[in-house]
């Protein structure tokens, strides 16, 4: 009679319920052919053979070489140690895989989804993080709406323009007319961007916005960095249809650094 405490014991190590009872059969009893195991755990003949496989397999059990007769016997107790600490790794890296990867399946879900999802961050990594979502997605077409306020990367940018271009990502963005778009302007052709110049008092929000996919994402400068990404198709669509309107507006009635492309 196998103890039901004794099995539970063995289950902890990650094994099934059969699979302890096998273990605890040859723990107890020393060399048993799989006929003798079968009898003591009441699993049939053919599951026994594949327990015993596939306790072989984990380490838990040995084949001994005693006669032509297939004979078997338990591991040390050790073993089971061993297998629980090798499962606990696997479950840790496990965890840190869905962690690192859960971004791109909560993006499957809403852009499947009407309800819109939401993710916040705070700071300069913050930054970072939407314009490299913005990569992660690559969108034929990225849509931005430039602030006057800002906030220092370092050379992060350079590298951010170049991979865009790398990824063939043409960038319609609508600009305040102050000096350094009109400076910027010269590379546009370069860095696939399509700028429409407005009014320096046409957009004095201190927030970024970017379109792309099914996305939208609110970098607020003035507070040191937050960022925002909605995702969501109804209301990426919504803001892409508002970008192209305004876009077209100034296109036509603002004066432009080169003749504006077509959206």
């Amino acid at each position: 009679m196998l103890n039901e405490n004794d099995i539970r014991i063995i289950q902890r190590a990650g094994l099934t319920e059969p699979q302890a009872k096998t273990y605890l059969a040859l723990l107890r009893n020393g060399t048993l052919t799989p006929t003798k195991i079968s009898e003591i755990t009441g699993e049939t003949r053919t599951n026994t053979y594949a327990l015993i496989e596939k306790l072989t397999e984990l380490g838990l059990v040995q084949r001994t070489e005693e006669g032509k007769t297939a004979r078997y016997i338990a591991a040390p107790p050790s073993s089971l140690e061993l297998l629980a600490e090798k499962r606990r790794r696997a479950a840790i890296n496990d965890e840190q895989n869905i962690k690192n990867n859960i971004s791109v399946l909560t993006d499957i879900y809403y852009a499947h989804s009407s309800i819109p999802g939401a993710k916040t961050y705070v700071g300069e990594e913050g930054v970072r993080e939407i314009l490299k979502d913005t990569l992660r997605v690559a969108p034929d077409k990225l849509y931005l709406i430039r602030s006057t306020s800002d906030i220092n990367l370092g050379d992060f940018i350079a590298r951010y323009r170049d991979a865009r271009v790398k990824k063939n990502i043409h960038t319609y963005a609508l600009t305040p007319d102050v000096p350094v778009s009109r400076q910027n302007a010269a590379k546009d052709e370069h860095w696939l961007f399509h700028r429409v110049m407005m009014p320096r008092e046409a957009y004095q929000s201190p927030v970024e916005i970017d379109i792309y996919g099914d996305k939208v994402a609110f970098i607020n400068y003035a507070s040191g960095g937050t960022s925002t990404i909605i995702t969501s198709p109804a209301i990426a669509g919504a803001m892409r249809e508002l970008f192209i309107m305004q876009y077209r507006h100034w296109a036509e009635h603002y004066p432009q650094p080169y003749e504006p492309a077509e959206i």
